[in-house]
């Protein structure tokens, strides 16, 4: 098989991204190449087991086989649970505190106002 060149990004925050381009044999899988990387030993933090990896925003498994062109992305943990948000949003909107930017559109009034025009 032919060498390839893969390149790695990771964005430990928000403003900073960490990329290495590694020249590897074709069909390697994306856990040889994190290993290559050096990038468990960069990033202590970074959790082997628990690591979201996608391929141009495609997720893929660590199992998954590189090709010339992919571009592995590191993903970061999500820093708040999504289903917790959703429910804190739910209570504010009950209780009555979000501000109306926050709120969608009544849309009862819409279909008002197009039945009107009509």
């Amino acid at each position: 098989m032919a060498n390839i060149i893969i390149q790695i990004l990771y964005s430990p925050q928000a403003e900073t991204v960490w990329q290495q381009s590694i020249s590897i044999e074709e069909g390697s899988s994306i856990e040889q190449v994190l290993e290559m990387s050096h990038l468990y030993q960069q990033f202590p933090e970074i959790d082997k087991e628990t690591i979201g990896i996608s391929i141009f925003g495609q997720k893929v498994t660590k199992t998954y086989h590189l090709k010339k062109g992919d571009r592995i992305e590191v993903c970061r943990q999500l820093s708040f649970d999504p289903k917790e948000s959703r429910k804190r949003r739910a209570a504010h909107r009950q209780a009555g505190i979000l501000k109306k930017k926050h709120l969608k559109p009544d849309r009862a009034r819409r279909v008002e106002y197009d039945e009107y025009q009509s």
